[in-house]
């Protein structure tokens, strides 16, 4: 918090803060995953036997992991930035919230320890940090300092500052074993715009946490980078990663000529219809209208929304990423700020063109998600979303008036 008043906030203590929750929070995710592997083997220490709703469905495990991961990130924030949070001048919004809520109450998350799962919740977060093994904040203090002071990087009680938390992007990329693709996600807007974010990368290393961080600032249509890197923690959860199935998205071998497009699979038929735009009409052409040549497409089907980002991001050259309705604000703030500080000319829009919302209220990507990085690219998701405008079925389909 910045020294000259007490109603401002220093953007890069926030991000600091963030990054250091994000590490604690993978520490969750890591914990349940290794506790899920060694249930598998029949072989668990006693008291340590993760607790199911469904016998057997490891899809129940994942509602003990998404929400004690938030719990635990939201205490971090909570004993860090109390006076700002219970002043409102920083609110939090998360996805395991009861019904969306963006007055947050962690202690309507769905978790390990809630009544559900038939365990007590007394005590409040800190049985959370032993259960869990991750650090305790009033044992080691979350980081405040891992960035250095950055002038004009501050937020008054005049904006509009809200945290949006994804504590375990890619459910379905952890439950069907492509774990690579699992993140934690922790998105910094202001005033509807996203400039700070928080990627946690927690199930790829065995001893290591990593967490990609960007800090923007926005004027006007231009971007700015302000801070783009990453930190790198000792796990404290053992954790073995195959190494044999690693997605194929993280192949390193584009050709100059080729455009990467980044999209799951999903059935809806806004995907569908992206897609075959692209293909048919803006990518048949020969050339692009800024008179370079037209790319081939090479489509990858990946999960996770904050996987699509990272990468578009890993591969500046020209990729994209193409998601239909679906996601919402807490998959897709983090990611977009961490890309945009690493390229300030990528573009995140909705399938029309327009600027994605977050004012903490309409959460839902309700046009869907179009995400570019590299001229070509950029120019390609510049004709995209105005085929895509064009498209009365598109439009229909998603409520868009042109």
């Amino acid at each position: 918090m910045s020294k000259s008043s007490k109603k401002e906030v220093d953007l890069t203590e926030l991000l600091s803060t963030c990054v250091d929750a994000c590490r604690r929070g993978c520490e969750v995710i890591r914990n349940v995953r290794h506790k899920s592997l060694e249930d598998d083997g029949g072989g668990p220490s006693p008291g340590q036997r993760v607790q199911y709703k469904v016998a057997g469905d490891a899809r129940s495990a994942l509602t003990e992991a998404d929400g004690a991961s938030q719990r635990v990130i939201v205490d971090c924030l909570t004993v860090a930035w109390p006076a700002e949070i219970d002043a409102g001048l920083i609110r939090v919004v998360g996805e395991e919230d009861d019904e969306g809520s963006t007055d947050l109450d962690i202690e309507k998350c769905d978790t390990g320890t809630s009544d559900d799962t038939g365990e007590s919740s007394e005590g409040g977060a800190s049985g959370y940090y032993e259960r869990y093994r991750s650090p305790r904040p009033d044992v080691e203090p979350i980081r405040r300092d891992i960035f250095g002071p950055v002038p004009g990087a501050v937020a008054t009680e005049d904006d509009e500052v809200i945290i949006f938390i994804d504590p375990m992007d890619g459910t379905r990329e952890f439950v069907e074993g492509r774990i690579h693709n699992v993140q934690c996600l922790i998105g910094i807007t202001v005033n509807g715009l996203p400039v700070g974010g928080a990627v946690g990368i927690m199930l790829v290393h065995e001893r290591q946490i990593e967490v990609l961080y960007g800090l923007v600032s926005h004027t006007g249509d231009s971007c700015r980078s302000v801070l783009s890197g990453s930190e790198v923690f000792d796990a404290i959860n053992p954790l073995a990663v195959p190494r044999d199935d690693v997605p194929d998205a993280s192949r390193q071998d584009d050709g100059e000529d080729e455009l990467l497009v980044f999209s799951g699979d999903s059935k809806k038929p806004a995907l569908g219809i992206a897609l075959r735009h692209l293909e048919k009409r803006v990518l048949s052409r020969k050339s692009l209208d800024g008179g370079g040549p037209c790319p081939r497409m090479r489509h990858m089907v990946t999960g996770g929304c904050g996987n699509k980002f990272y990468n578009v991001q890993r591969r500046r050259t020209a990729a994209m990423s193409i998601g239909p309705p679906g996601s919402c604000s807490w998959d897709t703030a983090a990611p977009a700020a961490v890309l945009l500080a690493a390229d300030p000319d990528a573009r995140v829009t909705d399938l029309f063109g327009r600027p994605l919302v977050y004012d903490g209220v309409r959460l839902m990507n309700g046009c869907g998600v179009l995400v570019s990085s590299g001229a070509a690219a950029n120019e390609v998701h510049a004709r995209l979303a105005e085929e895509l405008r064009g498209d009365e079925e598109l439009c229909e389909l998603v409520g868009f008036c042109r």
